[in-house]
């Protein structure tokens, strides 16, 4: 299966404009370009949630050491399996197409707390060993990282740092379709022996969170919900009503989603029912509630009637094509083709390059472009 193309120039260029102002109406045209059917994007009439897109799982992971997770393995077995993938550099990652990121941030007000992790210190000096940089961990403020003393190297540390390189790139890429990135806050311990608690997520937490992301990317490059709300009662009554920005208003932008639990939302939201003066978007459960705007729903094979049906009524939805490593192992491609076929705006994998060891199994749009019309959104 052919690589997409490296340079940004040429994602977007493949993004031609054959789509008509209805989308609804089934008007979008497919043409047929090097033996590759394309659903391609216009300008006009189609808004962000008419698209589809690939992105990447835990986008900031690194592979563990060799002697780390040895460790690992001899703990749990199964455990190691799953944590054997890594990624590229985010900016590497946005050239290959991906338009969605998945960031893991862990609490640290004081600094320091995730700054001697305890796999590397144990593994210290064995063969293979890699040193860690502990810098960026000892300054106050949210890390980025998988499972604290156990998963711990990042392509980026901190939450500033992957949100100051998605917006180095997105400057030099004005024209990008929207990046979605995701966040799960982590809290609590681990069943590995010896593992340091993440802190809870407050209020004071996310409101810390949100002095954060703002500290780098400023309001007018967010698509927040507010803007989506727009005059609607509820941010849900806007998503019904189709009031997601048109493409040509979201190109360049980037919009958040916290993707948790239904307590974590609502310690989130801090009483505002629609999000009202937050940067991020959250997970929704089902689509009753005032702020559902966005769903994760990972199993697009279980859940593909329901990711349809979530799709087409206007929401968002993230799903997964691979987990675990399994599809990758097994080079198994019906939960990737579930995955395209559901409709989902954005598709997570651990493979837009293949792990040649494991298989040719890759997750990438049938066109080899960064974005499409969407299959369920944009009927041929």
């Amino acid at each position: 299966m052919q690589l997409i193309s490296t340079s940004p120039s040429l994602l977007f260029a493949s993004l031609l404009l054959l789509c008509s102002s209805s989308v609804h109406a089934g008007d979008c045209q497919k043409t047929t370009d090097i033996e590759r059917e394309r659903c391609t994007i216009a300008d006009t009439g189609l808004r962000m949630n008419d698209l589809q897109a690939v992105g990447s799982h835990n986008s900031y992971k690194l592979a563990i050491p060799a002697p780390e997770l040895a460790r690992i393995r001899a703990y749990n077995e199964r455990s190691a399996i799953t944590l054997d993938y890594s990624h590229l550099p985010l900016k590497e990652q946005l050239n290959l197409g991906m338009r969605q990121i998945e960031l893991d941030v862990v609490y640290d007000p004081e600094g320091g707390r995730f700054a001697d992790p305890l796999l590397p210190r144990e593994a210290a000096g064995e063969p293979g060993a890699q040193a860690y940089d502990a810098a960026q961990m000892q300054k106050p403020g949210f890390k980025v990282l998988h499972s604290q003393d156990i998963d711990v190297r990042s392509n980026c540390m901190t939450w500033i740092l992957c949100l100051s390189e998605i917006r180095s790139w997105s400057q030099a890429n004005p024209e990008h379709v929207p990046i979605l990135i995701m966040l799960n806050a982590k809290e609590g311990g681990s069943a590995y022996p010896g593992v340091e608690p993440a802190l809870d997520f407050n209020e004071a937490a996310y409101s810390a969170l949100d002095a954060e992301t703002l500290s780098v990317f400023s309001w007018h490059e967010i698509i927040t919900p507010d803007l989506v709300r727009g005059d609607h009662p509820t941010l849900r009554e806007a998503v019904l009503a189709n009031n997601w920005p048109r493409l040509d208003d979201a190109r360049g932008k980037v919009f958040f989603a916290l993707d948790e639990r239904p307590e974590k939302v609502r310690t989130y939201a801090r009483d505002k029912a629609s999000l009202q003066g937050l940067p991020m978007f959250v997970n929704s459960i089902d689509s009753s509630a005032d702020h559902a705007a966005y769903f994760t729903i990972n199993d697009p094979e279980g859940a593909f009637e329901r990711i349809q049906a979530t799709v087409t009524q206007g929401f968002i939805v993230r799903t997964r094509a691979d987990a675990n490593t399994i599809e990758a192992r097994q080079d198994s491609t019906e939960r990737r083709e579930a995955a395209f076929a559901s409709g989902a705006q954005y598709i997570s994998t651990d493979y837009y390059v293949p792990r040649l060891e494991f298989s040719s199994y890759q997750v990438q749009l049938p066109s080899g472009s960064a974005a499409r019309c969407n299959p369920v959104r944009c009927a041929p």
